[in-house]
């Protein structure tokens, strides 16, 4: 086992190991920085231990030579943490995959579930929990002419139906694959509520279907979406995500042209190039290792044992 690079995925999970590996070998590490625990601690109501995980990830990650974050905004917010060494590696998108040419009427019927065929169908796709906020779509579902589907399953979903209960809301469970692809592509809008997601791959993917999204004003999402131009920023108010929709309900042309920016952005985002800036990334690893050992003997970071939360 002698590899060029250590490149961390789940630093939170596999940090020892890997950091122990990358400085018996004297090979450079890098870490993703991809879930924000610490946030998902404070919605659960545990803050004392947001700011020991918050510590904790700080020392993994500063002990790397390099931490990349998905979004800006989760960069900004890594720095004031005192993470060092970051850099912002996105994500790509398969735009084949995902695509308007995957629409289909039988799914579109199928996502309607009996309401009317002319009704704006919104769609939501992932994790129903506590974190997600969900509910935040409530009076979108009251919203005459909106038809909400919620596409994806979890802890949350039986008190969900019970919130959403005097609504005509269709709830499908998961959908994967070339199911989710044609949902996607089928539907009118997608909303997304969750404020702690550190880029939001799933905001992506019904961009590059050619959905408008609607989402919420916080976390990595935002750096996607152009408020205005290819979707909306809405404050975490449920009015505010359904007079968004009804904007979109109202006016095609807008619809129209801001399913058109979406699919744009989305096609400027292929795997091909962000695969390229992380050999970049890589590279930058490698020669600062190189170049400290060359110097001094010794890897750039620091032991395991030294600094906790430094």
């Amino acid at each position: 086992f002698q590899p060029d690079l250590i490149h961390l995925f789940s630093p939170a999970l596999m940090s020892v190991s890997g950091m122990t590996a990358g400085r018996q070998r004297q090979i450079p590490v890098i870490a993703n920085y991809q879930t924000d625990l610490p946030g998902y601690a404070n919605v659960y109501g545990l803050p004392i231990f947001s700011q020991i995980m918050r510590d904790w990830l700080r020392y993994i990650h500063n002990g790397c030579h390099l931490t990349l974050a998905p979004s800006q905004w989760t960069l900004r917010e890594l720095q004031t943490w005192g993470f060092r060494r970051l850099r912002r590696w996105g994500r790509g998108v398969n735009s084949h995959r995902f695509h308007p040419q995957h629409a289909r009427p039988e799914w579109r019927a199928r996502l309607l579930n009996g309401r009317p065929p002319d009704s704006l169908l919104c769609i939501y796709v992932g994790r129903l929990a506590a974190e997600k906020r969900v509910d935040l779509l409530l009076e979108t579902a009251r919203t005459p002419g909106i038809a909400l589907t919620i596409i994806g399953d979890g802890a949350m979903r039986n008190e969900l139906e019970q919130l959403f209960d005097g609504t005509d809301t269709y709830f499908t469970g998961y959908l994967y694959g070339e199911e989710l692809a044609h949902a996607f592509a089928s539907a009118d809008a997608f909303m997304f509520t969750g404020g702690h997601e550190t880029f939001g791959q799933v905001v992506q993917e019904a961009m590059a279907s050619g959905l408008p999204p609607i989402i919420i004003n916080q976390g990595g999402i935002t750096d996607l979406v152009s408020n205005g131009v290819n979707g909306f920023h809405c404050p975490p108010d449920p009015h505010a995500f359904a007079e968004a929709a009804r904007k979109l309900l109202e006016d095609e042309t807008l619809r129209r042209e801001m399913s058109a920016e979406a699919r744009r952005m989305a096609e400027a985002r292929p795997w091909e190039v962000l695969m390229e800036e992380l050999e970049g990334h890589y590279y930058e690893a490698w020669e600062m290792n190189d170049r400290f050992k060359r110097r001094y003997g010794q890897p750039t970071t620091r032991p395991l044992w030294f600094g906790w939360g430094r």
